[in-house]
């Protein structure tokens, strides 16, 4: 299985859309034992502000305070916060445990993702074919890209390279 830090989802899963109803394509959702809070940023302002219902909070990024800072500020001293790791870059963990330091609070691994153990209808899994698109739209041939980039691995003495942008994978 792979997994990308992507705006483009199956719709397995657009947990965020389910847990709040919006849509749109950036969004980070925050659900507390009180509040259910909503970044986004400018883009979407108009669309989560329709799309939320007043059981949300929108937040609004570049305005309000930055998620990171809002759960360091407004959660309790030594709170765990828990995070399915596989929704999350490494680098954002980080960020996000430096803020939290500060007020002995702590970022938690989950075992399983809570939206989906509370996500009855959710849509199953989708296994479709690669696609590989002739020479005229690609450039050139899957064989001639895996014969330079092995020729470069060579050259560069590696032994592997490793390929985490949806757009290197689409080439």
């Amino acid at each position: 299985m792979l997994i990308w830090q992507s705006e483009y989802v199956s719709a397995r899963d657009k947990r965020r859309e389910f847990v709040s109803g919006f849509t749109g394509s950036a969004g980070l959702a925050l659900i507390t034992a009180k509040e259910a809070l909503l970044w986004t940023d400018g883009r979407y302002f108009f669309q989560a502000s329709q799309q939320l219902s007043d059981q949300w909070k929108l937040m609004r990024m570049g305005e309000d305070p930055a998620v990171d800072i809002w759960m360091a500020n407004n959660l309790p001293k030594a709170a765990a916060i828990g995070v399915d790791p596989w929704c999350i870059s490494v680098d954002t963990a980080q960020k996000w445990e430096r803020a939290f330091s500060k007020k002995q609070q702590k970022l938690v691994q989950t075992s399983t993702n809570l939206v989906d153990e509370v996500w009855i209808s959710r849509p199953l899994l989708e296994i479709n074919p690669v696609i590989v698109h002739p020479p005229e739209f690609s450039g050139s041939s899957v064989q001639e890209k895996l014969k330079d980039l092995r020729e470069k691995l060579v050259q560069e003495k590696a032994r592997a390279i490793i390929i985490t942008a949806l757009d290197e994978v689409s080439l």
